[in-house]
């Protein structure tokens, strides 16, 4: 089950790298969440801290894109008001771009993704 879950994610992962889709990229940060939350109890620090640092990005991408959508959407009293919606689009954009960079640099390698599935066949085999 776990080794599944880290399948997934990794496939997730390359899917969501190379999409600029907001909502495809909030999906995969649920799918970190998940995983994360599933592998506490084992108390793997080193993964559960990469995936922490992964939630983290993509919130504050999700974060920025919910409330660029928002102020969009309001009639705006000021020249300065209505330049917020596009800092926040820039925002996000710049969330994204940490996004790729931690993901490429910390977990894009088919090495990292073969030690994670191992470790969790390991896990799942020991739970049985």
């Amino acid at each position: 089950m776990l080794k599944l879950m880290v399948e997934e994610f990794f496939a997730h992962g390359r899917d969501a790298v190379v999409s600029s889709d907001p909502a495809h990229l909030h999906k995969f940060r649920i799918t970190t969440k998940r995983l994360r939350y599933t592998i506490e109890v084992t108390k793997p620090k080193q993964r559960l801290e990469k995936l922490k640092v992964l939630q983290e990005l993509l919130g504050n991408m999700n974060d920025a894109v919910i409330a660029e959508q928002y102020l969009h959407q309001l009639p705006s009293l000021s020249t300065k008001a209505s330049r917020l919606p596009g800092k926040l689009k820039a925002k996000a954009t710049g969330h994204v771009a940490e996004f790729r960079n931690y993901w490429k640099s910390d977990l894009d390698d088919e090495g990292m993704r073969e030690e994670w599935v191992a470790w969790a066949a390991k896990f799942d085999s020991v739970k049985k």
